[in-house]
């Protein structure tokens, strides 16, 4: 009788220490000690290949996105919550740069409907606001190597055709902010730049910058012919390099000795690419005829990612070697104008590729927006032809997203693009990505 009544008691304590651990460890509320942030579930933060974000989490907010902005400029959120893939902006961009320092990557970007200029780093998840001057409606921009001036393009208002116009960040003086602060009810509107430029005269068509960023190279069309002028990135003399017949190309300056143009690819036009030495004004034929051709040339100009028009209106991608002249196949399908060369690595190329095939006449859809794809950003080793998925973005987002605009950082630690459907910003971190 007493050995049952042990027994008895001895279960009754096990079950007390049981509920007691239960309430201890699945029950209390206020784990403020985990070691990883908040809103994850896992510990992990980044990547996440076969799975979307956790339930009641987005790009957007602030663990796992973009910090969010208060009036000032001033992000709530931490640089260790930064994501592999980070929204920069939501709200349409009219062109963006991306820059090095010693300790940091620095982006900044036009907002497309005032103009205001905003800047990212990748050691905080603060957007700040550089500029609050309004110039509305800028639909591209092309940046020096600072981050402190751009070319861009401006849709006045009622104008059927874009101006071009050079803006430079001023830096505001103390005592005019402190005046400006003391009169203003808003005094939280300061910025500590303000946006001065000129109108650039003559019908720009196309823009690149130099690599180094100090060059703006510019093609205008002018009494019905085509007339290329590098610039100084300060604003200061063009000097004419050339005329040409040609009256509508994409330009880029993609290496010292290299200004690259391609003609305007359709698929019921051929197509041609040409290199134009900068300092000459000398041409050089490099491929065509190709039926919509684009092109992208490597930084040391060794390489070109060709798309043109297949037998089915298709896309056919190759990578050029322009000192043999051969192409090889890509591998990859997509269009030139969604890829981006590396500016440390230059034999590797990055590209938005659609993950299905849609079906279209390419590229004239594409460029129309009849037709939109759902992207994954691919690598490319021209030297070796490896090729390797980096991020299908889409696990990463709240969006389908057509990548276009791309580039990366001067360390190709970060690869930037834009969204064709929403012209939202993003970043991927590919060191991270790997």
């Amino acid at each position: 009788m007493k050995y049952r009544n042990y027994i008895i008691l001895a279960l009754l304590v096990t079950i007390l220490l049981a509920g007691a651990g239960y309430w201890y460890f699945f029950m209390q509320t206020g784990a403020a000690g985990l070691p990883f942030p908040s809103g994850s579930s896992n510990g992990q933060t980044g990547f996440q290949p076969f799975s979307r974000p956790p339930s009641g989490t987005s790009p957007s907010s602030s663990p796992t996105g973009t910090a969010t902005t208060s009036q000032n400029g001033q992000a709530q959120g931490s640089a260790y919550s930064l994501p592999v893939l980070r929204l920069l902006s939501d709200t349409p961009v009219g062109g963006y740069g991306a820059s090095t320092t010693a300790s940091t990557t620095v982006v900044r970007w036009v907002d497309r409907g005032r103009g205001n200029i905003y800047q990212a780093t990748y050691d905080s998840a603060n957007i700040t606001t550089l500029s609050n001057t309004v110039v509305p409606r800028i639909y591209g921009s092309v940046w020096d190597r600072n981050l402190v001036s751009f070319i861009g393009s401006l849709f006045q208002s009622g104008d059927t055709a874009p101006s071009t116009v050079y803006a430079q960040l001023v830096a505001q003086a103390t005592s005019t902010a402190s005046a400006q602060a003391s009169s203003s009810p808003d005094s939280a509107s300061l910025t500590p730049y303000v946006l001065r430029g000129k109108n650039i005269p003559g019908d720009v068509v196309s823009y690149a910058a130099s690599p180094d960023g100090k060059s703006i190279f510019m093609f205008a069309v002018q009494n019905g012919e085509g007339i290329g002028y590098t610039a100084p990135f300060n604003g200061g003399t063009a000097t004419q390099i050339f005329t040409t017949p040609l009256t509508q190309a994409s330009v880029d300056w993609p290496a010292p000795n290299i200004i690259s143009i391609t003609t305007a690819g359709s698929a019921y036009e051929p197509g041609y690419l040409y290199f134009v030495d900068p300092k000459t004004g000398v041409w050089k034929k490099v491929i065509g005829p190709l039926p919509g051709l684009s092109a992208k040339v490597s930084h040391d100009g060794k390489y070109a990612i060709l798309s043109a028009t297949g037998n089915k209106n298709n896309v056919v991608t190759s990578i050029y070697s322009v000192a043999s002249s051969t192409g090889t196949d890509a591998v990859i399908r997509t269009l030139a104008d969604k890829c981006a060369w590396g500016d440390f690595y230059k034999d590797v190329v990055y590209c938005g590729v659609p993950s299905q095939a849609v079906p279209g006449t390419y590229p004239d859809d594409w460029y129309k927006g009849t037709l939109s794809t759902n992207d994954q950003i691919w690598q490319v080793d021209a030297a070796t032809g490896a090729v390797h998925l980096v991020s299908p973005i889409i696990s990463q987002s709240d969006r389908v997203i057509d990548a276009f605009d791309l580039s990366l950082d001067p360390k190709d630690d970060y690869l930037f693009f834009m969204n064709k459907n929403d012209l939202s910003l993003w970043s991927l971190d590919l060191v991270r990505s790997q």
